[in-house]
């Protein structure tokens, strides 16, 4: 029974105790043991059995199948909360992995206007000094030999 007053991410089948939003993971899980299950036990009690004839076969058959449905029934919903935590690990890290990889190159592009914002400052102050230089020069009518600031 699903509790109809719970938040969707509490809300809960009872019998099996999953969450409402693991059902089809539970019954992909539940299927694929199930069949696995079922396929492998008759196959093996078919050959341990020496069983001849369709209708041996079948009962065998049976039976895994009752046997496999109700191993399926135990471990299911084990295994595929275990495959949704995986899951969601490794989409967590690659969402972590992706906002860092952002953050790298967004600093980056900080770093680059801050590094041509520090270059400009510093070669202005270089012509700032030397045209002072230059006028002071200048004014006392002395020879300025004193060649441009480079760029580099």
């Amino acid at each position: 029974m699903v509790a109809e007053n719970e938040p969707e991410h509490n809300r809960r089948i009872s019998i099996p105790n999953i969450p409402t939003a693991a059902v089809r993971w539970y019954l992909v899980v539940f299927n694929a043991l199930t069949l696995y299950l079922a396929v492998t036990n008759t196959l093996f009690a078919v050959a341990r059995e020496n069983a001849v004839g369709w209708q041996a076969i079948q009962y065998i058959a049976t039976g895994e199948l009752l046997k496999a449905g109700g191993v399926a029934l135990i471990a299911s919903p084990t295994i595929a909360e275990a495959i949704r935590m995986v899951l969601a690990g490794i989409w967590q890290e690659r969402r972590l992995r992706k906002a860092r990889q952002e953050g790298r190159e967004e600093g980056r592009a900080e770093g680059v206007k801050e590094g041509v914002k520090e270059g400009e400052a510093r070669a202005n102050r270089r012509w700032a000094e030397w045209n002072r230089r230059r006028r002071e020069s200048e004014s006392k009518g002395e020879l300025f030999t004193e060649p441009e600031p480079s760029d580099a």
